[in-house]
């Protein structure tokens, strides 16, 4: 009598388990951020101030970077920088002084991209003499003083535009 006792209360407990609510589908995307745009990253560094850069991944193995858009509210740069566990390490490539900015600018870098390694093109003011140096030329900010760059992945799948961009 109890193992038919415990067989029936078995049963209820699955029937319920069963038939009980369920999470609605893709319920878990839902509660997480969408990935923002690479457009939608510069469009809010537009926002926040007068720099502003937009870089779409780049090729692997291409020995320059294509800029889509660089907007620098004075003179300066777009420099290349590869990674260091997840921040900009050392100086790969620099543009050529900018008045203010530009749109598909080449940016030589020292050695070919190497695939699926991220980098970071990031816009530095000159300080007046005309040429690049990390220890004398300013980060661009914006007006909560966030550096203003952008991180890119290198792959052999991308291939970035180089006609007339509309991020």
């Amino acid at each position: 009598l109890w193992i038919f006792f415990f067989v029936i209360v078995a049963l209820l407990v699955v029937a319920i388990a069963a038939t009980g609510p369920s999470a609605p589908e893709g319920s878990e995307t839902q509660t997480q951020a969408p990935e923002p745009t690479r457009y939608a990253t510069y469009e809010e560094m537009l926002a926040r101030g007068d720099n502003a850069i937009y870089v779409e991944n780049q090729t692997a193995g291409s020995t320059f970077i294509l800029v889509g858009f660089a907007v620098l509210s004075q003179p300066g740069f777009v420099v290349i920088y590869n990674d260091n566990g997840g921040v900009p390490g050392s100086v790969i490539g620099e543009s050529v002084l900018l008045p203010s900015g530009g749109e598909h600018l080449i940016v030589p870098v020292e050695e070919p991209l190497v695939e699926n390694q991220v980098y970071y093109a990031m816009l530095y003011h000159d300080d007046g003499d005309g040429r690049f140096r990390a220890d004398e030329d300013a980060q661009a900010v914006d007006s909560e003083q966030s550096v203003v760059l952008m991180s890119f992945l290198a792959s052999s799948e991308f291939e970035p535009e180089s006609g007339p961009v509309e991020p």
